[in-house]
């Protein structure tokens, strides 16, 4: 004989824990489901309100130092423990990560625990229903029906459902159909859009790479990676184009790369829109410029002091655009640049050669007045005549005409710390003249500014020589490689597919009895929809006078 011991035995192996099961009915419990939910709009929203550190500044001890600085400026003492946690850079933490791949999980086990279930109910439906669910379901209708139970089977079946005749007798006729059973698994397959979704943004975190780099035609190839190896990959910027029709519309950006990693080498064309692909990567056309410059100085030894690309980060400075005709002819027309400046006026020289050859200047100023600017001119005989941009804005010095079309932006930027400057700042600036090409003007090297055109050098009194190579062409050029996306691009299909099966086929079931002469029907679909009136139209089409309801006949007219 067994003793309480021996029989308890078994019940407590019973009872006892199963790690898998538990976690599986974590997973699938909708209580954690909307923590992780929770958890996870948490997270986004600090990533959101926190500023996060950016991607170029990672692996650059200085700048970062500095961005963090700036953090503690808003921070204060919080900044160093927040950064311990990672909230500077939410999204490439190893928490951040473990919380998508449980949130992957858990969606992926909810729709594995829904397969089975969902299978036997599309492919063995429940055909009997008590009869008290003729009177309690959502969507149902009662009504006479004039003709037989052939008739509102074929009514049935010219709306595509399938009609299956339960049973039959003189006293009781009972039926089962339904139509679009499959598109059930519509939910499956938005599911699986969903778990692709967070797969391909997780593929993106952890593997993806994205990177601008800004280059310069004529400069060195730049590598793609701040640590050197095997697999850096170089990129030089052959010719960078942008394509302007004939009535000034950019119609067109695209540079022309050279891509180098090892030995390997590959020539491409990369524009917004159609990136070239090499070794891995797409490689974008991000952005364009043409306000970079190549500029050498040398010291008075002829030592090269300085040889590199200038480039002026889209700085702006207004200048007046003059236009001088003689005798219709225009002889100047081009933006004026800044020289100097006295109080608030920028002050400069508008000088151009006449017909015989001899160089022609004209002493001008302007300043900001109430949101314009005022041109001043001084022709040498009434003094200096002040002129607004628009019509009519042109005065008479001499032979000249010289007319204030208006004002341009001309690229300008503060240089501190230029070999051989009288200050702690020279001010470049780099106005386009006619024929399209720039000039180079260097205010702060020498008692006068030096304006210099491509190609040219000029030497200073204390023997510094500065030679303005050229205006150069650039583009941003954004690096990327997203593991993801591919993952991403299915998903979106899948959704599509998954919607349209859900709300545009969706599954009708519907039970019937028939009973002296009289009709039941109840069916199941979404509470929103209005099954119950197709279900009392049928009946109307079938010729029951008592089928529809008052308001049924209202929206029917």
């Amino acid at each position: 004989m067994a003793t309480a011991g021996s029989i308890e035995q078994p019940a407590a192996r019973g009872r006892g824990l199963d790690p898998f099961r538990s976690t599986w009915r974590l997973l699938t419990n909708v209580k954690f489901a909307l923590v992780l939910v929770a958890t996870a709009a948490l997270v986004g929203m600090i990533g959101v309100v926190i500023p996060q550190l950016p991607a170029e500044m990672k692996g650059n001890p200085a700048a970062q130092s500095a961005w963090f600085a700036l953090r503690e400026q808003d921070f204060g003492g919080f900044t160093r423990p927040m950064d311990r946690l990672g909230l500077f850079d939410v999204y490439h933490q190893w928490w951040f990560y473990a919380l998508w791949g449980v949130i992957i999980t858990s969606v992926t086990v909810c729709t594995v625990s829904r397969i089975r279930p969902t299978v036997r109910s599309i492919h063995r439906p429940q055909r009997n229903v008590p009869n008290s669910y003729f009177q309690s379901a959502h969507h149902r209708a009662s009504f006479n029906l004039p003709g037989d139970v052939e008739q509102l089977e074929s009514a049935l079946r010219r709306r595509h459902y399938r009609v299956e005749r339960l049973s039959h007798s003189a006293a009781e006729t009972r039926l089962f159909a339904e139509r679009y059973p499959w598109s059930q698994y519509g939910t499956f397959v938005s599911h699986l859009a969903l778990i692709m979704v967070l797969v391909g943004g997780l593929l993106t975190t952890m593997a993806g790479f994205d990177r601008t780099l800004a280059l310069a035609e004529t400069s060195g190839a730049a590598p793609v990676f701040d640590t050197p190896g095997s697999g850096q990959i170089f990129i030089g910027m052959e010719d960078a184009v942008r394509r302007i029709d004939a009535d000034g519309n950019i119609v067109d950006f695209r540079s022309f790369l050279e891509l180098r990693r090892g030995d390997e080498v590959v020539n491409c064309v990369a524009t917004v829109n159609d990136p070239c692909e090499a070794f891995g990567y797409r490689f974008h056309q991000a952005a364009f410029f043409a306000d970079l410059a190549r500029i050498e100085i040398t010291g008075p030894g002829g030592r090269l002091l300085y040889a590199d690309v200038l480039d002026f980060n889209a700085g702006q400075t207004p200048a007046p655009f003059v236009t001088v005709t003689r005798e219709g002819v225009p002889v100047f027309e081009q933006a004026v640049p800044q020289l100097a400046s006295e109080g608030d006026l920028a002050t400069s020289v508008l000088t151009f050669a006449a017909r015989s050859g001899v160089e022609v200047s004209f002493p001008v100023a302007w300043q900001n007045a109430n949101g314009r600017m005022i041109l001043y001119v001084d022709d040498g005989v009434s003094g200096l005549q002040a002129l607004e941009a628009g019509e009519g804005a042109a005065i008479l010095a001499g032979a000249y005409e010289l007319r204030f079309d208006g004002v341009a932006a001309v690229p300008a930027i503060d240089f501190r710390d230029m070999p051989g400057a009288t200050g702690d700042v020279v001010t470049v600036q780099m106005p386009e003249v006619e024929g399209g090409e720039h000039q180079l003007v260097l205010a702060g090297v020498d008692d006068v500014p030096l304006v210099l055109a491509p190609g040219q050098a000029a030497t200073t009194s204390t023997g510094y020589t500065y030679r303005f190579i050229g205006q150069l062409d650039g583009a941003g050029i954004n690096v990327k490689r997203d593991p993801g996306d591919t993952f991403i691009f299915i998903a979106v299909i899948l959704a599509l597919i998954g919607l349209a099966m859900t709300f545009y086929v969706p599954r009708r079931r519907l039970w019937a009895r028939i009973q002296d002469g009289r009709v039941e029907i109840a069916g199941i679909a979404e509470r929103t929809t209005r099954l119950g009136r197709e279900l009392r139209l049928i009946g109307a089409e079938l010729g029951s006078k008592d089928a529809l309801l008052p308001e049924d006949e209202e929206e029917r007219w």
